[in-house]
């Protein structure tokens, strides 16, 4: 069991000086932005102090950090912008209530495709939804939009090529995210 030490700033310093860096960078490859990264760590160092009284970490501090960031980069994904730290997921983290890492997994990369969704232009991302979430023929498109059929096959075309780039860090993230957990 691990609880910061709360009368000593130094230790809480030195917790922020080794975890900082992997922390954004476990931010940043969720939300995809280095500032919000930077606010989200910075977010996170804020509440375990306010709460560094009872903040009671069953699991190393390594594992609650990395776990707590990417709880709150998929939560801003979520809620476009809002970072809150809430309580149930503080609580199932000091009681050592862990998902299962499957669910961990394909949270991750759901949020982080339909983040990379939402980066597409208008156009191709509306074309892509109305084929691969709605189901709709390329002719379909075509004739709702008012554009030919191969203007809608164009725009499947460079999604699929986008979203694979945008996505391709989620394998390694993952890998990552599991090794901080074992």
């Amino acid at each position: 069991m691990y609880q910061p030490n709360s009368r000593d700033p130094d230790s809480f310093e030195t917790l922020f000086r080794l975890h900082y860096s992997v922390l954004c960078r476990i931010a940043y490859q969720v939300v995809g932005n280095e500032e919000t990264a930077r606010d989200i760590v910075q977010d996170f160092f804020l509440y375990c102090w306010r709460r560094r009284e009872e903040l009671v970490i069953t699991t190393g501090f390594t594992q609650y950090a990395a776990r707590a960031v990417k709880n709150a980069s998929l939560n801003y994904i979520k809620r476009a912008g809002r970072i809150v730290f809430e309580e149930p997921m503080v609580l199932a983290a000091s009681a050592g209530e862990i998902p299962d890492e499957k669910d961990d997994a394909d949270d991750i990369r759901n949020a982080a495709l339909w983040a990379a969704i939402a980066r597409l232009p208008m156009q191709r991302r509306k074309v892509f939804l109305l084929s691969n979430r709605d189901g709709l023929r390329y002719a379909d498109i075509a004739a709702q939009l008012d554009i030919s059929v191969n203007t809608v096959k164009t725009h499947i075309k460079l999604a699929y090529q986008f979203l694979r780039k945008e996505c391709s860090w989620m394998v390694r993230l993952i890998g990552f995210i599991f090794f901080l957990t074992n």
